[in-house]
């Protein structure tokens, strides 16, 4: 389970180097192998352990015909399957660092099964607990408390 934030610096060649927390965490479930996928929901990037994302891969399989055919390419044809190098950094394509937004300074945060890279700015945004509605502190509740 991937808990906490992290600001994380990108070189000029969209080299993202993973803090050493994490990647302990990704050498020990995936020997350092990751998969990138963008996040559709928001902007940012989704980064799995190989292991969970073949179960994301796994479960889009078993989705009737043509939603399976559009998952696939959306989904799967959008990430990007990376390895981190002796120094402990993934390299992101061009397409994947667009659709976050992403410069030189981003947050990297465990949500649990996988972890998101997020713009500095646009994490700030979306974690503040102003953001958390009356139902989100109910259920937070229930299970936090």
């Amino acid at each position: 389970m991937f808990r906490g934030n992290k600001s994380v610096k990108m070189d000029g060649k969209g080299r993202v180097s993973i803090p050493t927390h994490y990647r302990s965490q990704l050498l020990g479930a995936s020997d350092g192998k990751v998969v990138v996928a963008p996040n559709f929901r928001s902007p940012c990037l989704d980064l799995y352990p190989l292991p969970e994302w073949e179960d994301v891969e796994t479960k889009i399989g078993l989705l009737p015909g043509s939603q399976q055919s559009k998952l696939r390419r959306v989904v799967i044809g959008r990430s990007q399957e990376c390895e981190m190098d002796s120094n402990g950094r993934i390299l992101l394509s061009q397409e994947l660092r667009d659709h976050a937004k992403l410069d030189k300074v981003a947050v990297l945060a465990g949500v649990g099964f996988k972890l998101e890279l997020w713009d500095d700015a646009a994490w700030v945004d979306v974690s503040q607990p102003e953001e958390l509605s009356e139902d989100d502190l109910t259920q937070l509740q229930d299970v936090y408390f």
